[in-house]
């Protein structure tokens, strides 16, 4: 059907410049956009550090001190797993998460989630980053990449974990951490962000 609506719109894009043939459409170029939509649905819950499903999942950090995110980096690993599982999560398929927009935007410029509330009784000066512990390394959730042929167990693009499902189910591991991002001084409080996704298969 896509393959039809497309060859219609050039065929009649022709068409009118036969017609007139001293008059050329008023555009610089034609974009051919394409996709897959895959019957295939994985229910999500909550592992390790994270409760809930996927309408909510929460992850609670421990309480640091000051002293310690003053002093280093990153403190207060948290590992947590986004559990795929029903029938409908079909074997074989590789899973991974795309990161969708929101309003007010989280995401940092460098990848990070940060504080989305300000104010007496909020932490300032502090992010938290999602690492993929197969590396170590943070994820770079202010890119989106697709899963392909090459992609393994990690998305190059982003870093994201990637899990092929097998017995209808499979794990996508996660750590989550406080994060000094060393641009000026940290003071104490609460730490609140959110982070809005879409699982994405191939």
């Amino acid at each position: 059907m896509k393959n039809a609506l497309f060859l219609a719109a050039l065929v009649a894009a022709t068409g009118m410049a036969m017609l007139y043939p001293g008059r050329v459409p008023a555009y610089d170029g034609t974009m051919v956009i394409s996709g897959n939509v895959i019957d295939s649905t994985c229910n999500i819950t909550g592992g390790g550090a994270a409760t809930g499903n996927a309408g909510s999942i929460t992850i609670k950090l421990p309480g640091v001190s000051l002293a310690a995110i003053q002093n280093q980096s990153h403190a207060g690993d948290t590992p947590f797993s986004l559990v795929l599982s029903g029938a409908n999560c079909a074997n074989g398929k590789m899973v991974s998460l795309w990161i969708e927009p929101t309003v007010p935007n989280s995401i940092t410029p460098s990848g990070t989630l940060s504080n989305i509330q300000g104010g007496s009784g909020f932490a300032s000066g502090v992010e938290v980053e999602l690492v993929n512990p197969a590396n170590d390394n943070r994820i770079n959730l202010a890119v989106n990449a697709s899963i392909d042929g090459a992609s393994g167990n990690v998305i190059a693009g982003n870093n994201q974990p990637v899990a092929t499902i097998a017995g209808n189910t499979a794990s996508l591991d996660y750590v989550a951490r406080y994060y000094n991002p060393g641009t000026g001084s940290i003071t104490p409080g609460q730490v609140l962000t959110y982070l809005a996704f879409s699982l994405q298969y191939n």
